[in-house]
């Protein structure tokens, strides 16, 4: 088997690291148009979906799939980019983006509230984005597995070889 050798200091994850971080900003950027626009995003568009739905439960769609499901989804998927992402992104302490995230939503919510008359800030949206990020930070969770394991025997080779070195010079 053949050991390949890394300085100390290397990390062969970091081009992806920096794929995620860069994917990472224009996710955040766009979120950040979706949440602090002044009025509903796309409002004539909510109108006709609600008015699809009414259609529909007229000719047998299930009650229970409406408007509000979809925007429950709609905020989980919002979100399910920034914790996957965010995972990605970060070196350690992956688990670190799901309070971010909780704490991310909240604050978007309270401003909305506070500040933005025409948008509607509530728990449910709160809940839902928590959901996204924490669905994101699961689908990473093989990634981050196999990145772990990789390090590890890197490290091991890297020790390994250094090992091999010290005790060729002390027999030497």
């Amino acid at each position: 088997m053949v050991d390949r050798w890394q300085p100390s200091g290397a990390d062969p994850f970091r081009t992806a690291r920096i794929v995620a971080r860069c994917l990472l900003a224009a996710v955040l950027v766009t979120v950040a148009v979706i949440v602090w626009t002044p009025g509903p995003p796309a409002a004539a568009g909510q109108h006709d979906l609600a008015s699809f739905f009414d259609r529909a439960h007229r000719h047998g769609l299930p009650l229970w799939i409406d408007f509000g499901l979809v925007e429950m989804l709609s905020n989980v998927v919002m979100f399910l980019p920034l914790g996957l992402l965010g995972a990605l992104s970060l070196r350690r302490h992956q688990w670190f983006v799901l309070p971010v995230a909780v704490l991310a939503s909240m604050t978007i919510e309270a401003v909305q509230f506070l500040a933005l008359p025409n948008r509607t800030a509530s728990w449910q949206d709160v809940a839902a984005n928590s959901a996204g990020a924490l669905l994101g930070l699961l689908l990473a969770a093989p990634t981050l597995g196999r990145r772990r394991r990789r390090e590890r025997r890197l490290l091991l080779g890297v020790r390994s070889a250094a090992d091999r070195v010290v005790a060729g010079a002390s027999t030497g």
